[in-house]
């Protein structure tokens, strides 16, 4: 609409006017479709952000599981050796302790049992009830042991001073 204005100054103005509600309801919208736009930006880097974290850590999974996977058969058969030679050991030192302790019983009955080994052998019953306790311990926690081992000392000693 062209208006014409009259006043003392008389002025003339020319152009186009909004109805003030129109003029609102255009701001509103400008308004409105940056903020939509903004908003709709905003959203998508969310989502693309996500999508990439989302993705890498997949990636990283990904990766982990093949390095396990390619780790196991290797583990795996470390693992059995190890488990092999476990039991080999086990075996080996079960049929020594066995045979120790067979060896053991049968020579110290051999010799209490016949009184000539005794006079012939010096210290024959001091060195049996060494070998008798190391064997009853595999060897472990000898200081069992100390007692017999101090007699079998001394009655070395006692040997070698006799002889001589």
């Amino acid at each position: 609409s062209i208006e014409e204005q009259g006043d003392s100054s008389t002025e003339l103005t020319s152009g186009f006017f909004l109805a003030d509600g129109l003029q609102s309801k255009i701001m509103q919208e400008f308004q409105s479709k940056l903020l939509q736009d903004e908003w709709e930006k905003h959203q998508k880097y969310v989502i693309a952000k996500g999508n990439k974290r989302r993705l890498e850590e997949f990636q990283t999974k990904e990766y982990i599981v093949q390095k396990l996977n390619e780790f196991r058969p290797q583990n795996d058969l470390q693992q059995s050796q190890l488990d092999q030679r476990i039991d080999e050991l086990r075996a080996k030192f079960s049929d020594i302790t066995t045979a120790s302790k067979f060896d053991a019983a049968r020579l110290h009955e051999r010799m209490t049992s016949q009184k000539i080994f005794a006079g012939e052998t010096p210290c024959l019953i001091d060195r049996t009830n060494v070998t008798l306790c190391l064997s009853e311990n595999h060897g472990k926690e000898s200081n069992k042991c100390n007692d017999f081992i101090t007699a079998l000392e001394n009655c070395a000693q006692r040997t070698i001073v006799t002889k001589h």
